[in-house]
């Protein structure tokens, strides 16, 4: 075997320790998950949480393994039942008991690690395929995490004392400008590809998310009641949904926390009342640059400085929601805080794809969904892993979801 070069063999080690990083804190969610709560389905438009722990180590080795290097999978008899497109969601209630698919979990990852040794790493599509699976397990770790608070495992961390609206100016106005969207780095998602310069008018966002003192006036003026609020769409949900009317995960006394669980109903509804609107897709980007000069492309609000808690809260750190004030290193050039992490913010724009788009690794990751019933959310929650903190990933949902981490932020014309 000819020893790879010193610059693939870095490629390698950082693999590793962020593959093992983020398994760490997968196998964490599962500490107190006993086999009852691990074969749950909280809700029926999601998997029980032992689904996915299934699903994540199945994926990694269909890609990482099978795919790119023709190896056999360890417990071939879990290849159907994990598979996402081979199973629908109301038959996966019958997940194998926790230690089985822990077990899976390890026999696979020990396979992928003995596959990382000899990986062409030199290999574009290569080094895509390793990135696109780490991501893969981080975004499950999140819905984990949401599922997680619907099954009453681990509740959110407690708020801090009851507090007024956070200080200082509620709207800074945005010069027009350009901005670059989407990304070029191994990492990028096939949604975001490929980078484009986009044009901004001039428009006014909030400074902060929209807190959970901001949508107690909405709800006090019985903004849940009047219909004028509400989109044709929006109405017809409300009125069918049986949901109580208050976002799902409110948290008593966090006036100062962004409202979180939330659909886009809710949140169209909140900025109609507020006289405002949601930002477009490209708005909320300009917003979050670490420049307004239309050529920054670095990934954070903040520069290229990896994501820490001073400057975003993320990855479960604290188990929950923070003061929208509580993390001022993350100024976006625009004066934006809370950009990144905290709670996913709903945006204007329809979930679409770039032009030059191309389908990868496979169509029905993001191709699948380019249908119209699907918005796009940026920004990251408390529950993301640093894999997903960058301003041009794309979160997508239906407008009526509100169990995932999502508030939003408010925008006008300038």
């Amino acid at each position: 075997m000819i020893a790879r070069s010193q610059t693939l063999d870095r490629h390698a080690e950082a693999l590793r320790t962020a593959f093992a990083e983020c398994r760490a804190h997968t196998l964490s969610l599962f500490d107190d998950i006993d086999d009852t709560l691990f074969r749950t389905q909280p809700d029926p438009g999601f998997s029980p949480v032992g689904w996915h722990l299934g699903h994540i180590a199945l994926t990694e080795g269909l890609w990482l393994l099978h795919d790119s290097a023709g190896l056999d999978l360890p417990y071939p008899e879990y290849a159907d039942y994990f598979h996402a497109e081979r199973l629908a969601k109301p038959l996966r209630r019958g997940v194998p008991g926790k230690e089985a698919v822990l077990d899976y979990g390890e026999a696979m990852r020990a396979a992928l690690f003995r596959r990382l040794d000899v990986a062409p790493l030199d290999d574009p599509i290569e080094l895509r395929r390793w990135h696109f699976v780490l991501q893969h397990e981080a975004m499950h770790d999140e819905t984990i995490t949401f599922l997680r608070t619907l099954l009453g495992a681990r509740p959110e961390a407690p708020g801090g004392p009851p507090s007024s609206r956070p200080p200082g100016e509620a709207m800074v106005e945005v010069p027009a400008g350009s901005v670059l969207m989407g990304s070029a780095d191994p990492a990028a998602m096939d949604n975001e590809r490929a980078r484009q310069a986009v044009d901004v008018r001039a428009f006014r966002i909030d400074v902060y998310p929209v807190t959970q003192a901001d949508f107690t006036d909405f709800m006090t003026e019985d903004g849940y009641g009047r219909a004028e609020c509400w989109s044709d769409a929006g109405w017809a949900w409300l009125e069918a949904s049986g949901i109580e009317r208050r976002p799902l995960h409110w948290r008593e006394g966090c006036t100062d926390h962004p409202v979180s669980g939330v659909s886009l109903h809710e949140a169209e509804a909140y900025a109609r009342w507020a006289g405002k609107r949601l930002p477009s897709e490209a708005e909320w980007e300009r917003a979050a640059a670490a420049s307004l000069d239309g050529a920054d492309d670095t990934p954070h609000p903040w520069g290229r400085e990896a994501p820490g808690a001073e400057r975003a809260n993320f990855g479960n750190g604290v188990h929950g929601t923070t003061s929208v004030t509580a993390q001022p290193g993350g100024r976006s050039a625009a004066g934006c805080l809370d950009m990144l992490g905290n709670v996913w913010e709903w945006t204007a724009t329809e979930f679409h794809p770039f032009p030059g788009f191309e389908p990868w690794p496979y169509r029905g990751y993001s191709e699948a969904w380019f249908d119209g019933r699907h918005r796009v959310l940026k920004g990251g929650s408390w529950a993301s892993p640093r894999w997903l903190l960058r301003r041009s990933f794309r979160n997508f949902y239906e407008h009526d979801v509100r169990q995932i981490l999502a508030g939003f932020r408010c925008a006008a014309d300038a």
